[in-house]
């Protein structure tokens, strides 16, 4: 994931999850295997910014003054209304 959703997306999308996360030190114990999947046709968008975190950590490295802001946002399928 690289960038947040646009305003736009966000001020558009049906749902919208976001999530700020703050640590003055963080040990990565497990580096994370993680991927997010949308289906359909661009329904949805998701991304972090982040402070003082590269996108892949490496395991046994501490970070300090980390900053993490997700934001996840999503559009209802829309259906023809019936004749």
């Amino acid at each position: 994931m690289s960038g947040r959703p646009t305003d736009e997306d966000i001020a558009r999308a049906d749902i919208v999850v976001a999530a700020d996360v703050e640590a003055d030190d963080l040990e990565v114990r497990v580096a994370p295997d993680h991927k997010v999947e949308f289906h359909g046709h661009d329904q949805a968008a998701s991304g972090t910014n982040r402070e003082n975190l590269p996108e892949s950590v490496t395991e046994g490295q501490r970070y300090r003054s980390v900053r993490i802001g997700y934001v996840l946002e999503a559009r209802a399928a829309r259906h023809a209304e019936p004749d």
